[in-house]
């Protein structure tokens, strides 16, 4: 994950604007905007010193594959360019990452509260896929999973395109009818 994901992600997660954090950590908002954009990686020390003011730090722990915060990027990554298909092979990649690893690797990958991704269904199945996986292994979940913006009003399937069939309600798992995100059990199999 880049320093500028994870500092977006941890600001948003704590509703604090640029502004707010540059005044907390005693720097300029320009400063911030150019370590989130990416213009600018800062230092070890700088990224420390700016996540302690969003309540969150700096851990190291074993390259085990994309978490929720990557995944949620990519998928952001993929509306705005190459579309539907992209940011279903984030989703499953993600998935499938879940799936292989157990315990402490497993909830390390949903910690941290994703951005939005621009698509309520996405950010649905995200928080649903992460229940999911941690369900089958009886573990703790994160604030963020049952967070009410995850859930969707009505039901809909976030990679549906205009030629697919609509999938069948008795396939989905519980985690994602609870959200009204309409994906098969089959989908999370990896392709």
């Amino acid at each position: 994950m880049s320093a500028s994901v994870l500092l977006r992600a941890s600001r948003q997660s704590r509703g604090i604007s640029q502004a707010d954090l540059a005044a907390r950590a005693l720097t300029s908002q320009p400063d911030v905007s150019s370590i989130e954009s990416g213009r600018r990686v800062p230092t070890v020390d700088t990224l420390e010193r700016l996540l302690q003011q969003t309540g969150h730090r700096l851990v190291a722990v074993p390259g085990i594959g994309p978490d929720a915060v990557d995944t949620a990027d990519r998928i952001a990554s993929a509306l705005r360019g190459s579309g539907r298909d992209a940011a279903l092979r984030a989703f499953l990649d993600y998935s499938d990452q879940l799936a292989r690893t157990t315990g402490a690797d497993r909830v390390i990958l949903t910690f941290v509260e994703p951005p939005p991704t621009g698509s309520a269904a996405w950010d649905a199945a995200l928080a649903a896929v992460a229940e999911h996986w941690l369900s089958k292994g009886k573990l703790p979940k994160a604030r963020w999973i049952n967070d009410p913006s995850r859930f969707l009003p009505n039901p809909q399937s976030p990679q549906l395109g205009e030629y697919d069939l609509e999938p069948d309600p008795t396939n989905v798992p519980l985690a994602f009818l609870r959200r009204n995100v309409l994906l098969e059990r089959e989908t999370l199999a990896s392709v």
